[in-house]
């Protein structure tokens, strides 16, 4: 949890530092092109971050270190090929597209393979098991990042995505470096049949994710096709502001991705069973109230993020605020689903959801239609894993989704109806807050008793976690 949250406040730092140093264009033009290299990403590193969190302590559940080891060797070789790669790709197409000066291209290509690299061994270090070294290069490499990033604003350089790819290169080598004495020992090379078995993972978790977390990142270049240019700097900005609400799913997914896998490995699909249904009851019942807290805050957050002229994006927030509750909480879901047998399943609704929000964009325009075409795309992708994981495990989650639901739906509707002044918002804020526990104190309750009654997973001797991640990043597809 520690690293993830310096990981997202060096994002919301960076971004905060960046717009009162900018001008909204400018400001635009560096969040599409973190975008650039965040997409790039996802063609090949997403892929297989998700295979080593998968295969690595799927290896450990089957009690063979050496095929553990050598899925490692497998994946740092092909991640290395694919970091430089697509970087080479993204600096290239940002400079044809945004007609770049070769500098920001140059930013561009080290940000999106630093990036990469990072993605997949941070995927490692978790299927290793290895939580310490990772929190620790993680806040390492943030306080880089962000001294890095003040560095440059005040000394008036325009290099603004160099101090983030520093951070990212720093991690990469630190990773690398704590995971050399994992591979003193035996090693066994997956055979033909895995091999084949990893790769079509990896294809299906590269199509998965990048239509999912893709989406999010792609709704800045859509801004820059469908929206005003100075609506770009707004989508910018959500994007930025969203990012903490994937702090506890994402760090509790981290670990319960592998932790899935390595129950799948041993056979204890009941393991699996009880992780999904108590990390989906905590996350539908201890985000919804926050969420729904937040809408009505929308034109304040934002005029702190960025100043009064972000103001007039608080629509388009809270969009995507209601988008990324609804990504969130079906997380579980697909992790149970893609670390065993059904990855399809996650992936054909990424697909399906990804050009449901192309066809609302397309339709609407402007800066609320491209909000508007994400959370319907959203509800598409989190909706057909969430149901299959549902009927297939048979969860009692009716309770849970009906009060999660009406408490964020009805906190957007207020949002909407009620007049925009800085005293109502706060004061509706506060209800929201109060009536979103309320309604679900009931199962914030049973939580607490449940959370008592885990055992350990005997098959493994890891405990039993429950937790989600955002989609495809370091745990599921």
């Amino acid at each position: 949890m520690a690293g993830l949250v310096a990981l997202g406040l060096t994002r919301l730092l960076h971004g905060v530092l960046v717009s009162r140093a900018t001008d909204h264009e400018t400001y635009g033009l560096v969040g599409s092109l973190i975008a650039v290299t965040t997409i790039a990403s996802l063609l090949l590193p997403a892929g297989l971050a998700s295979a080593a969190a998968k295969f690595i302590p799927y290896q450990h559940g089957r009690g063979n270190d050496p095929a553990a080891r050598g899925v490692y060797r497998l994946v740092l070789r092909v991640g290395w090929v694919g970091a430089i790669g697509l970087g080479v790709a993204a600096g290239w197409g940002a400079q044809v597209a945004f007609d770049l000066r070769m500098l920001d291209a140059i930013q561009v290509t080290a940000l999106c393979t630093a990036f990469s690299m990072y993605s997949v061994l941070k995927s490692v270090l978790y299927g290793f098991d290895l939580v310490s070294g990772y929190t620790k290069l993680e806040l390492a490499c943030s306080a880089l990042s962000l001294s890095a990033t003040a560095l440059v604003v005040a000394l008036g350089w325009s290099v603004y995505l160099l101090p983030l790819a520093a951070g990212y290169a720093l991690f990469t080598f630190g990773a690398w470096w704590r995971l050399r004495p994992v591979m003193h020992g035996a090693m066994s090379a997956p055979g033909s049949a895995q091999r084949r078995e990893i790769a079509a993972f990896i294809a299906l978790a590269c199509v998965g994710t990048l239509c999912s977390q893709g989406f999010l990142q792609g709704t800045q270049l859509l801004a820059n096709r469908f929206a005003a240019p100075r609506e770009v700097a707004y989508f910018a900005a959500a994007v930025t502001l969203i990012a903490p609400v994937y702090f506890v799913p994402r760090a509790l997914g981290i670990v319960l991705f592998p932790a899935m896998a390595r129950a799948h490995g041993a056979g204890d699909v009941s393991g699996v069973r009880r992780r999904a249904d108590l990390s989906t009851r905590a996350l539908l019942a201890v985000l919804a109230p926050l969420v729904a807290a937040a809408l009505p805050l929308a034109p304040e957050v934002l005029t702190v993020f960025g100043g009064s002229g972000y103001a007039g994006g608080a629509p388009v927030l809270r969009l995507m605020l209601v988008a990324t509750y609804l990504a969130v909480v079906s997380v579980p879901a697909v992790n149970a689903l893609s670390s065993g047998a059904h990855v399809r399943v996650p992936v054909a609704s990424a697909v399906l959801g990804t050009l449901t929000g192309f066809a609302v964009v397309a339709l609407l325009g402007g800066a609320t239609g491209v909000g508007l075409g994400y959370l319907c795309g959203t509800a598409v992708t989190a909706g057909g894993p969430f149901v299959i994981a549902w009927r297939h495990h048979g969860m009692s989650w009716s309770g849970p989704v009906l009060r999660g639901a009406g408490v964020v739906g009805g906190a957007l509707l207020a949002s909407w109806w009620l007049p925009r002044e800085p005293a109502i918002d706060a004061a509706l804020a506060g209800v929201v807050l109060a009536a979103g526990a309320l309604v679900l104190r009931g199962d914030l309750i049973t939580l607490r008793r449940g959370r008592g009654e885990r055992p350990d997973d005997s098959a493994t001797g890891q405990p039993a976690v429950a937790g989600s991640s955002p989609t495809g990043r370091a745990g599921g597809v």
